[in-house]
Order: C-alpha cells, then structure tokens, then sequence
C-alpha cells in the first residue's frame, strides 16, 4: 500500500497545482490527459535521479523505509516545481506571456510599495511600544525569558546535553518566532486591514511584506543578543558564520510564499486561523527548535525530518554554521530556494488573480 502511495500522491499533487495555477474551465478529458501526464512525468524524473545518484533496478520492495521516504520527497519536490513548466509551455505564447506580464507586474509592485512597507513597519513598531514603561526593551525581554524557560525545562528536567546549549535553543527560538508570527498573522491580514483596502488600492501581498519587516526586525534584534551569548559563552568564530546570510533569506522566502497562500485563503475560510494554530504548535514540537531532530527522534526519521522539514533545516543549518562551523548542506539549501520561489509565484499569482473579490468577502 505504502509503495502504491509513493508512486500516487507526487503525481497526485502536481495534477492539483496545475489545476490551480489555471482555473480556467478545463473539460474532465482534458483533466484525465494531464493526470496521467503528471503520472508519468513526476515518476520519470524521480527515477532518474534515483538512477543517476547509483540505484540500479527501481524495487520498492527491497527499499529500506529511509529510502522510500526520501524518494516521497524527492517525487514531491519535483511536483512543486514542474507544473510551473509545463504550463508555461503547454498555454503556448499566450501562457509565456501571461507570465511575463505577472512577473513584470510583481517586480514592478515591488519597487513601488516597498517604501510604503517599511514605513508601516516602522509605525507598527513605534505603536506596539508605545505605551509600554520599558519601551523597546521588551524586544529583548520577551525572548531572553523565553530561551530561559526552555533551557531550564529541556536542559535541567530533560537534560539535553547539546554544546552551548543556551545559544542553541535562543537560534532555534528565534528563527520559529519569526516563521510562526508571519504565518499564523497572515491568514486574517486582509480582514485587519479592510479600512485599507476598501480605500485605495495596493497589492494585498505588500500588508504581508510590512508586518514581515516587523519581525524580522525583531529577529535582527535576537540576533545581535546571540552575538553577545556566543561572546559569554566563549563560541569559537569560523567564516562559517557568513551562510546565516543565504540560510536567513531562503527562510524569509518560504514564509513569504507560505503566507501568501495562506493569506489568500484566510478571506474565504474564517476557521483557518484555528487550523493554522494547531499545525503550527505541532510543527514546534517536530522541528527542533528545543532540541537536535536528527539526534533525539529515532533514525532513520530524525534525519529525514531534519532534512525534508524547511525550517527544521534552516534552524539546523543556522546553528551549525554559527556554532559549530559547519557548512548546510548547499543542494538542500537549493532545493528549498527553488521551492520558496515556486511558492511566492503561486501565492502572488493567486492574489493577483483574486484581489478585486476580496473586497466583497470582507
């Protein structure tokens, strides 16, 4: 059953994607063609890579359930991204140009309404203090109280034993509180901001860019305190360190794309904030933001979820580089580039395509 439902579901889910990227009327033979296409498509890729990275004769049954799971992976990956090609070719200069003219658009928007973005940002931070007796110091309080509950619990009463154990779970609890807060904010943006948008016009993608620059200043201020926890703590400097830069703007990307989807949905379903909340503090507990994933979980899942959970990796791929020295791993970290972008594509494409009814639904 396992072995039917690693050749169905990539599949599956690159048929699903297509469909949504073109919503035009597509009659049920034509749907039925690209089913099958994609069936035969995301399969032949997959095993070509199987077989260009040395396994010799495809047997599901003689697979170890490491390799199973990593294969799942791969086949999915690879429905992210090819459904983009295909309809960029298959709706033939008019497809070609559709896409360059969203493109075009989104590039455009971009240098436009940053400014506006940032100085949202800036108003935003300015009023969330501005009643408060310590003022900004509270950016600073919140998650240093934070890392000294969970080094206490994970460190004391379950005794995690990782080096720099505090610097650990600070990296970890950093990177998730700015993934989180984005992701789960973003689902009822466009209903917060309706005086906004009933007003004037701007793309809706742009409320999602503004509170992200809030907290990824929040992020930059945690940061600068992981500086000072390295020099207390006395962490050994390697040049290392200079991947926090590629691995801190995949992760800015794949919120970005993740919250443009979800944004888009959080108009038309009012109960995705609750569902949002339960994943994400499930998430919490399966990306190892308080302990190493690849260590603690039994192998071979601990390994695979580090690797194959984007933020699991993106927190592990931070701490090695700024603590250990350690390079992440480039093809993974390329891999979740090209899905982060895949994803930015489908939220704003999705907006773009949906935003004059959102006026309606709020």
């Amino acid at each position: 059953m396992f072995n039917l439902f690693i050749l169905i579901l990539p599949p599956l889910l690159a048929w699903i994607i297509h469909l949504f990227l073109h919503p035009e009327e597509m009659s049920w033979k034509k749907k039925a063609v690209f089913c099958i296409f994609y069936f035969v498509l995301v399969n032949s890729f997959t095993v070509t890579v199987s077989c260009i990275r040395g396994v010799q004769g495809l047997r599901f049954n003689d697979m170890t359930m490491s390799y199973k799971i990593k294969y799942l992976c791969m086949g999915c990956t690879w429905a992210l991204v090819l459904p983009f090609f295909v309809g960029v070719l298959t709706g033939g200069g008019e497809g070609r140009q559709g896409l360059k003219k969203e493109t075009g658009k989104f590039f455009h928007d971009i240098r436009m309404y940053t400014h506006y973005a940032i100085r949202s940002a800036r108003a935003d931070l300015r009023a969330e203090v501005s009643n408060a007796y310590l003022d900004w110091l509270w950016w600073l309080i919140e998650p240093v109280c934070m890392m000294l509950i969970y080094t206490v619990i994970f460190g004391v009463v379950f005794k995690a034993s990782e080096p720099y154990f505090p610097v650990f779970i600070f990296i970890g609890l950093t990177m998730w509180s700015f993934f989180s807060r984005c992701i789960s904010g973003s689902v009822n943006l466009i209903r917060g901001n309706k005086a906004i948008i009933t007003k004037i016009y701007m793309p809706k993608f742009i409320l999602l860019l503004s509170r992200m620059f809030v907290y990824a200043f929040k992020m930059m201020i945690s940061f600068g305190v992981v500086g000072l926890m390295m020099l207390v703590f006395r962490v050994h400097l390697t040049v290392y360190i200079l991947y926090m830069i590629p691995v801190l703007a995949v992760l800015f990307l794949f919120t970005f794309g993740l919250g443009s989807i979800f944004m888009h949905y959080g108009v038309y379903v009012n109960d995705l904030s609750y569902v949002v909340g339960i994943v994400l503090t499930m998430l919490m507990y399966l990306t190892g933001v308080f302990y190493d994933v690849a260590k603690r979980i039994p192998e071979p899942f601990g390994e695979l979820m580090e690797k194959y959970n984007p933020v699991a990796f993106l927190i592990s791929s931070m701490r090695g580089a700024v603590l250990y020295g350690q390079a992440p791993d480039g093809v993974l970290l390329g891999m979740w580039a090209v899905v982060s972008l895949v994803l930015i594509s489908m939220g704003v494409v999705t907006i773009y395509r949906n935003e004059n009814a959102y006026v309606k639904m709020i």
